[in-house]
């Protein structure tokens, strides 16, 4: 996919997250930053922030996600983990599972039945059961990462929603 289509469909994604019933009734949204081909979601961050709510931002240690709150993306990240952005933890304060209530999770193929693949760290796996039953859990991906069906196994957690610039599935 070229940079300009990546950008022209991460936009729409984008417009398409933040047009939702859920995103508006969230106070505090679980983001995450984008890596490599992913739709680029530094916009929905920015909006985020422009729309008075808490972006709250996961950081890798060990094995878990650890989670705070960011509140400027330029100051409060530095590279981490696989060189993905992440907060600078010593700059941002922590946050809570329980304080989550809307949550974007990524992946690098879905299937129209919610499952998710990631990047193999089951990072996203072990989080979405520590988060708050009520939190909508959301991913954004190009139609090209649409599959019929990706096995799943007991540990995989689907999403709730999945946004790409083409379609929402519920």
């Amino acid at each position: 996919m070229s940079q300009e289509s990546r950008k022209i469909k991460s936009s729409i994604i984008a417009k398409k997250f933040t047009e939702l019933s859920e995103y508006n009734a969230a106070d505090t949204i679980l983001l995450y930053y984008p890596f490599g081909s992913e739709p680029d979601i530094t916009m929905i961050i920015r909006k985020t922030l422009e729309d008075g709510k808490k972006v709250i931002l996961p950081k890798v240690t060990g094995s878990v996600l650890k989670l705070y709150y960011v509140d400027d993306i330029k100051s409060q990240m530095r590279m981490g983990f696989y060189g993905i952005m992440e907060p600078d933890d010593g700059i941002c304060r922590i946050a809570e599972f329980s304080d989550v209530g809307l949550a974007l999770i990524p992946g690098i193929c879905f299937d129209k039945s919610l499952n998710r693949i990631g990047y193999g760290g089951g990072f996203y796996d072990r989080l979405i059961p520590l988060l708050p039953q009520n939190a909508k859990k959301i991913s954004i991906c190009f139609q090209e990462q649409i599959v019929d069906k990706i096995p799943a196994e007991k540990y995989d957690k689907p999403v709730d929603i999945i946004i790409t610039e083409k379609k929402l599935y519920k």
